[in-house]
Parts: structure tokens; C-alpha cells; sequence
């Protein structure tokens, strides 16, 4: 009993079949990646009780729609054909604070966006649920008041309109505010009756709290969660999970797929499993009987439906990788971002440069030269980063409290934070290898180049809001200015 990871649990599951003194226990809850949670709700569940949605001794339930006490009753309810009973309670909103409501509301926009009205509203009810707000409160004319903030009423009024409109409809209703975590403490203490099981799913989970303590006391706790971040190590995380899917989906078809076709498809998709695994069931009904997937049937039966961040285009800018640049700037327009939001993105990439230059050309940069290695960076010059950052957030500030003292008004402003963090190079003087990219992609221009840079981005600033070209070729001429090698 206690805390497992997703790759653990064909383990776990394998001891509960052999004669052992492991048995199954109480109580599981399942969080992290939808698909992983539901592949591993389903193993479970079918090691509890084979054949179970057919069985009457299954009870599935809704998270956003059940209560807890309904829950509790039923577990502890004996089923007509008696044995091992099953209660699931899919979504469980038992760990979601109240300060998840905007996170609820996005998660309903999104539903809505999808055309799934269903999903959007039991998105929308359990918001509604943690703001104290009803259907009618949401109907007002202060509807913008009630709303979290980054919540526009006039932008928001369509799909709010929607949901609202398919909640009379179907007739649902705001769940009641009830203990559900404290209701379900007390039951887990008491104990369910012999060979009645809880199988609780959720999207994120406090460990912090009590339930959650008492869950991994009494029951387990399967961690399904995939590292959404950028470094390598998270990075190889998601690798390795879309790898054991591909496995799993590949085995029945007796078909494989080689390293190649795997980096296109992962290139394809990025980090999501639902459209990761959608295109590998593509990539076998296109294959037919070949028993091997290569990069040529992906790069022929697939689109790219990878949404690039903006580091990937400031990265290649600033590597000076004309054809990445290009790629990652025709993927992001093509998508949700601006032509003003990639232009933003640049310039202050090359602000954040110019700064490095300065750095390097200073005194405090003396032990930086571009053969320096990492370890030496974090010896020897992460030190003088630091000083230089303090050093210069000191001088803004003494500007700023002269320009004050000029003032008509006489009165000192309110120091700024921001623009001191701004310009520093190491935000999180923890976090030293991101200053050291900086610091290599900086001697890969010199300061004239940067400054030229700069007014490039600010003629390109001025055309995207008064020019009636293309965001796309204003923004492909700024990186070929950049990326383009000195004359």
C-alpha cells in the first residue's frame, strides 16, 4: 500500500495474481494523464472484477454530478449476487481547491470549443460549485463580476450562452456544496465491507491533504502524471511514455516501427497521447498488411498537429537556423499565436542577448570565453552573473528615483520590480543553465548585429500595425535580418 508510478503498475497488478501476501486493496485513486488514468482504470478494474461492465456488481458514477454521500452508501451497500463489488467515482473533484475554478472554466471553454457541450457542462457545474454561484447568477447582467479574473463577459458570452443553454436543456443543476473529502475520511477509517472496492479518478490531486494521506495509508495511489516541461529530463519522460504506447499498440498487429518513424511521429503530434495514439491506429490502417511503419507513411497519412511554443522560434532565431526559424514561424502563425505575439517573443530574445553582451564585454565577464564549460560556467562565472544582475537593478533604480526627484509632482514613484527582473540574465540564479545558452548564443552575434536587431523588430512593429502585408512575410523578413550571416 501506498504511492505507485504508471510503469509499476503491470507489476503490482502481477503480484495480485500470484499466491501472495499482496491482495487488492480498499480503496485506489488514479491521477495524471487522461488516457493513462483511463487505461489504468481499466486494467485495474478488470483485475477486480473481470467482465465488469456487464456485471451488476459494477457501479460507475460521475464525479461532477454524484454526491459523496451517494458514494459512501453504495459501497457500503451489498450487492443482490453478493462477492466482490466495484464502486468508480470517474473525475472526482474531492482535491480541487476553490481557487481551481478558473481551471475548471478552461476546461469547459475548451469542451465548448470542441463542439462537446456534455463535457463542457460538467466542467462548468463543478466551477460553479466552488464560486457559491448558481445557473441564474451566471444569467445576470453582472455576469463579469462573478466571473474569475481573465474572464472578459463580452468575450466569454458565447460559449457561457451555450453552456447555459444546453444545462436548461438537459436539465442539470449546480451539484450541492457538501464535505465530500471529510464524508469520504470517515468512510475509508471505518472500513468498507469485505470485497468492496472504491476506485476514485482525477485529473490533479493535493497531497497535502488529508484524504489524500489516508488513501496511500489504507489503499493506492497510482501517479499517472507526464512532466509537462522543457528540460531534458522531462522531455525524455514523455519520450519514454509514448514509447511503451507505441509498444502497446503495436504488439496486437504484429507490426513495428523503427526510430526514425517514431521521432516524425512524435514530431507530428508533440506531447499528446490522445492524438498520438489516434495517429498510430492511422499509421496501421495505412500501412495494411506491411509489417513495419515508416517515416515515409507518416510524412504521407499524417498532418501536423504539433502546437510549437514560442521558445522554439526564438531559439532557432537565435541560433541563427534560417530553415527551423521558418519552420517554427510559419507552425506558430498557422496556429492561435499573433504576428505581435511571435514579434514580442523575438525582440525580447534579443534584449535579454544584448544584456549577455553587455555582461561579457564588462569586467564581471572577464571569465566567460565561449569554449567555457558548464561546470567552470556554474564555478567561476555564475557568481559575476548574480553581481552583475544586482549591480545593474541598482543603477535602474537610481535612475528611476532621479527621474523622480525631476518630477513635477515631487513624489517618489513606487520602485519597479518588473523592469529590473526584466533585464536580468539570471531570473532564477538557481536555475544556471539557461544563462549559459544565453551566454553561448550571445557570441554568436556581435553587439552592432543585436542593435540592429532591434531596429529591424521595431520596423517590423510598426508595419504589422499599419501595413496591409502579411504578418507572415513582415516576420520572415526580420528573422532573414537576423539569422542572415554579417556582410
Amino acid at each position: 500500500m501506498g504511492e505507485i508510478s504508471y510503469p509499476d503498475l503491470k507489476a503490482y497488478l502481477k503480484q495480485l495474481d500470484t499466491p501472495s501476501e499482496r491482495r487488492p486493496v480498499p480503496v485506489y485513486l488514479i491521477h495524471g494523464e487522461e488516457l493513462l488514468v483511463r487505461t489504468a482504470f481499466e486494467e485495474i478494474l478488470q483485475r477486480l472484477l473481470p467482465g465488469a461492465p456487464g456485471s451488476l456488481n459494477y457501479e460507475p458514477m460521475d464525479g461532477a454530478a454524484t454526491s459523496i454521500g451517494d458514494v459512501v452508501a453504495c459501497v457500503n451497500t451489498y450487492s443482490l449476487l453478493g462477492g466482490t463489488k466495484v464502486v468508480a467515482l470517474k473525475d472526482a473533484r474531492l482535491f480541487h481547491a476553490k481557487d481551481n475554478a478558473a481551471k475548471l472554466l478552461d476546461s469547459a471553454r475548451s469542451a465548448r470549443i470542441d463542439g462537446d457541450l456534455p463535457r463542457a457542462a460538467k466542467h462548468f457545474l463543478a466551477a460553479l460549485a466552488q464560486m457559491n454561484s448558481s445557473l441564474d447568477d451566471l444569467r445576470a447582467s453582472d455576469r463579469s463580476t462573478r466571473l474569475p479574473d481573465g474572464y472578459d463577459a463580452g468575450e466569454d458570452d458565447a460559449w457561457v450562452d451555450a453552456i447555459l443553454d444546453h444545462c436548461a436543456n438537459a436539465q442539470l443543476a449546480v451539484p450541492p456544496a457538501e464535505d465530500g473529502a471529510g464524508i469520504l475520511e470517515r468512510a475509508i477509517a471505518n472500513g468498507f465491507p469485505h470485497g468492496h472496492h472504491l476506485i476514485l479518478t482525477t485529473d490533479g490531486i493535493d497531497r497535502r491533504r488529508t484524504l489524500y494521506k489516508l488513501i496511500s495509508e489504507k489503499g493506492v495511489v497510482l501517479d499517472c502524471a507526464v512532466p509537462k516541461g522543457d528540460r531534458r529530463a522531462d522531455k525524455e519522460a514523455q519520450e519514454a511514455v509514448l514509447a511503451d504506447h507505441m509498444k502497446s499498440a503495436l504488439e496486437p498487429t504484429r507490426k513495428s516501427m523503427n526510430r526514425e518513424a517514431f521521432l516524425a511521429l512524435c514530431e507530428m503530434t508533440g506531447f499528446d497521447l490522445g492524438t498520438f495514439s489516434n495517429n498510430l491506429q492511422i499509421l496501421i490502417d495505412y500501412a495494411g498488411p506491411c509489417p513495419e511503419l515508416t517515416a515515409e507513411d507518416v510524412a504521407a497519412a499524417l498532418t501536423r498537429t504539433k502546437k510549437d511554443p514560442l521558445y522554439e522560434l526564438t531559439n532557432a532565431v537565435t541560433d541563427r537556423n534560417w530553415e527551423r526559424s521558418l519552420f517554427f514561424l510559419d507552425a506558430l502563425l498557422a496556429g492561435e499565436i499573433h504576428g505581435l505575439q511571435a514579434l514580442a517573443a523575438v525582440t525580447n530574445q534579443i534584449r535579454k542577448l544584448l544584456v549577455a553582451k553587455d555582461f561579457t564585454a564588462s569586467a564581471a565577464g572577464a571569465a566567460w570565453h565561449p569554449a567555457c564549460t558548464y561546470p567552470q560556467f556554474q564555478k567561476i562565472v555564475m557568481p559575476a552573473v548574480v553581481a552583475f544582475d544586482r549591480e545593474l537593478i541598482e543603477r535602474i533604480d537610481a535612475w528611476e528615483a532621479a527621474l523622480a526627484d525631476e518630477s513635477a509632482e515631487g513624489k517618489k514613484k513606487k520602485k519597479s520590480a518588473k523592469a529590473g527582473t526584466d533585464l536580468q540574465l539570471a531570473r532564477t540564479p538557481g536555475n544556471p543553465f539557461p544563462v549559459y545558452q544565453t551566454l553561448k548564443k550571445a557570441d554568436r552575434f556581435s553587439r552592432a548585429e543585436l542593435l540592429h536587431a532591434l531596429e529591424a523588430a521595431s520596423a517590423a512593429d510598426l508595419k504589422l500595425k499599419s501595413s496591409v502585408l502579411h504578418p507572415r512575410l513582415i516576420l520572415e523578413r526580420l528573422v532573414w535580418q537576423i539569422c542572415s550571416p554579417k556582410s
